[in-house]
Order: C-alpha cells, then structure tokens, then sequence
C-alpha cells in the first residue's frame, strides 16, 4: 500500500494527490503515467504522472473527478493509502535536441503538459507555453507553467481570464509572428488535440499528442487503449501514450472513447450513493 501525504483541491472538480513511492519516483520522467487502485476491489485508472520528487521519493498525480472509479480516489484522505500504485508505465516524451516548443494544454491536460514543460526548461529550451480552460474557475497550474516557460499565454473560452478563445488561436498568433518551433507538443481533450494539429499541418510544423484512450493493465495484453496511426494498430499504453498527431486517427478515437459513456454514468450514480452511505 502507498501513503498519501498530500492531497489539495485545484478547482471544483480537480485534485491534486502527492504519494510516497521511492521506486516509481526514482524511475518516472515526463510523459509516463501510473495506474492507481483506491481500494483492494477498485477499478485500475491510469493516471498520467504530473510531478516526481526523486529525493522525497514521491509522486505527484492530478486527477479529474468524473467517474465512481475517480471518486473512490477522492474519498481518500491524506496520510491514507491507496492499495496499488504501479509504474512508470509507457514511453517517456522526447525532448532531446529541442530548442524551441510550443505547449499546448487544454483543461486537466495540463497537469501531462506541465512536467514536460519544466523539463524542456530545464533542459534550457524556449518553452510557449499556451494552456486553455473553459473558465477562470477551472484554471489549474497558472503560478507552475510561469516558471517552467519562456511566454505563458493563457486562454479561456468565455474570456473570464486571460483572453478569450481557443489555443489554437493563440498558437496560429504566435506562428505568425515568426515563431519557428521544432515541435509543438498537445495535450488535453480530443477535439482539441484533433484541432492543434490541423492548425501545425498547414505550417508544417512537427506536433507530438498525448493519447489516454480506455485502458485495462498498461501493458498491451489487453488492447482496450488500441489506436489507429498511419493506418496501423497501435497501444497507447507501451507504443505511447505520445504519438505523431498528424498521424492519428482523432475521429476513431473520439468514437472509442464514448463506448462506455453509460456504464460509467451507471458505475457513478452507484459511487455517488455508496459515499453517501458511508458519510452517514
């Protein structure tokens, strides 16, 4: 079992949990992710890693709380323990030999985009980072992506903060005042990667997504994170989960995705109603 011994709340339905496990945080680089269960009968989540203290020997995870499997999480305490917490899984995210890029985030993707930004900082490159919510209630990370970047623009659909409309609008600004990046790196909803991408290939500019479809064990055996790039199979838990995103097939993806959209709902009024038994 695993000790948490931080948990903080970052907007109404987003949580930050920090968990003490000195072999994964020894191992973990950006890009990777874990897969957690709350309790010995808990569904498997995987969880992309947001941050990594090598000398504490922990691991940060932000997660979404939308379903009975992420509410079990979040009924957990601090100084409790999750019952398995298992990594680094997949493929780390390239970042040798990049000297400029462009961050996308979008919503609580931003919680993958910003351990690849403070690596690409580190490392010395010029990071952009451009990050986007639907309003200024859900902005998570601001204080975190300002100091891993070299230009932080941030985007809100409604204009409540920063200004108002799509990253993608923010990206194509920047391309056009003369911004030549090596790569420009999206991570958050499908659609939105979908539109990041469409924007980069008019520009010919190299863009690498971040895909979290369904998925089972982590390791490829059971095929519920199957993708399709280039017109071939791929698992975005070992291949991935980073892909050439003017490669995949974002529409396949999107229809995956809603397959289990009414069990879930199912699976989560059950949570909803199990909590509130045990809170009496």
């Amino acid at each position: 079992m695993f000790k948490i011994v931080e948990k903080k709340s970052l907007n109404p339905t987003v949580a930050k949990m920090t968990i003490v496990a000195p072999l994964i945080a020894k191992k973990a680089e950006p890009g990777q992710f874990i897969i957690i269960r709350a309790k010995e009968d808990s569904e498997r989540i995987p969880l992309t890693i947001a941050d990594f203290d090598r000398e504490a020997g922990t691991v940060t995870i932000i997660y979404q709380i939308v379903g009975a499997g992420t509410m079990e999480i979040d009924s957990l305490k601090e100084g409790e323990y999750v019952q398995d917490f298992v990594g680094p899984l997949g493929v780390p995210t390239h970042t040798e030999g990049l000297k400029k890029v462009a961050v996308v985030g979008g919503g609580v993707g931003c919680a993958i985009a910003y351990p690849v930004t403070k690596k690409l900082h580190e490392m010395g490159a010029e990071v952009h980072a451009i990050v986007g919510f639907r309003n200024q209630n859900l902005v998570i990370l601001e204080d975190e992506f300002k100091a891993a970047s070299s230009k932080l623009v941030m985007m809100t659909d409604d204009g409540s903060y920063g200004e108002k409309g799509l990253v993608t609008d923010a990206l194509e600004k920047l391309i056009n005042e003369g911004n030549e990046y090596d790569e420009v790196i999206a991570i958050g909803p499908l659609i939105m990667m979908k539109f990041v991408c469409l924007t980069t290939k008019k520009y010919g500019i190299k863009t690498v997504v971040s895909m979290n479809p369904i998925m089972i064990d982590g390791t490829g055996m059971c095929g519920g994170c199957r993708l399709t790039v280039n017109g071939e199979t791929k698992f975005a838990c070992v291949d991935g989960p980073d892909f050439d995103g003017h490669l995949v097939d974002f529409d396949e993806a999107m229809h995956r995705g809603t397959m289990y959209k009414e069990f879930e709902t199912h699976a989560r009024e059950e949570a909803c109603n199990l909590l509130k038994k045990e809170v009496r």
